[in-house]
């Protein structure tokens, strides 16, 4: 099945895949050790920060090697997409799905952009994913918010061809503390307009009951970056901050690597996607 088809199958069936985002190699190894572990499908993110870091020669091993240990359906993803180029170079070295983020342009300009990747990805197999509505950039800290328009939905989605849809609804990627104020009537309309799957972006901050409400409501993919960078920077802290820190780095990221683990796979449990894998 492809990512689109799983994502539809979720929609169905009131759970939703997981996209957790990728920050080195310990996080995607605990990715996959949890998707394992819970038998879980599971998407990795990649932002457009990650991209710059790891870089698409590495980035390109690290598909080839997660796909090799998984035993679950695992896709990857380019969260955030800025330009068409990006998206493309990303296809082309195996990602699954793209997201192109033209969500600040006109919804006119965002649709124009939109169906350029859609007309690339598709031919190939490749889900896309867009935004109507601003949120937050996780990226440069930006707090910039427009709630989207459920009126403009429908439209948005059938004009730019995508397979799922990301919204404004309150939600905070790259909120550091706190939850987010988060509008489940919106994500509610919104889902009511939506021929497609619904995805919620910054789901670290959305309290757990207000995801139980979501998923009945129609998201069917959630999205997790800080509090997988939160659970390893921990360790770091405790692990360096102590009388007698590691000489060997290895154990630090060890150490890393099973605390973000365990946070994918109480994410898993709550999104309902655990034993979904054949």
């Amino acid at each position: 099945m492809t990512i689109v088809a799983w994502i539809d199958r979720a929609h169905r069936e009131q759970w939703a895949l997981g996209q957790f985002n990728i920050s080195n190699l310990e996080v995607l190894q605990a990715i996959v050790e949890a998707a394992n572990q819970e038998r879980s499908p599971v998407i990795v993110g990649v932002s457009m920060g990650s991209l710059r870091h790891i870089g698409l020669p590495y980035l390109a091993g690290l598909i080839a090697g997660a796909r090799q240990a998984a035993t679950v359906p695992l896709f990857f993803h380019l969260d955030h997409g800025a330009d068409l180029t990006t998206v493309q170079a990303c296809i082309d070295i195996g990602f699954d799905s793209v997201m192109l983020d033209a969500s600040r342009a006109s919804v006119a300009e965002n649709i124009h952009l939109v169906r350029q990747a859609v007309a690339y990805a598709h031919p190939r197999n490749v889900g896309v994913e867009a935004q109507i509505g601003e949120t937050w950039d996780e990226e440069t800290g930006d707090r910039v918010e427009s709630r989207t328009d459920p009126a403009q939905v429908a439209d948005f989605v059938e004009q730019s061809g995508i397979d799922y849809v990301a919204i404004s609804f309150g939600n905070t990627p790259g909120r550091l503390e706190g939850t987010a104020a988060v509008d489940v009537d919106l994500i509610r309309a919104c889902a009511a307009q939506s021929p497609v799957p619904i995805v919620l972006h910054g789901g670290s901050s959305i309290p757990d009951g207000a995801v139980h409400l979501a998923l009945a409501a129609g998201a069917a993919k959630i999205n997790i970056d800080t509090v997988l960078r939160q659970a390893a920077t921990q360790v770091f802290e405790t692990q360096y901050g102590s009388a007698a820190p590691p000489a060997d780095p290895r154990k630090a990221f060890t150490a890393a690597r099973d605390a973000v683990r365990q946070v994918v796979a109480a994410k898993m449990q709550l999104f309902g996607s655990a034993n979904k894998a054949p």
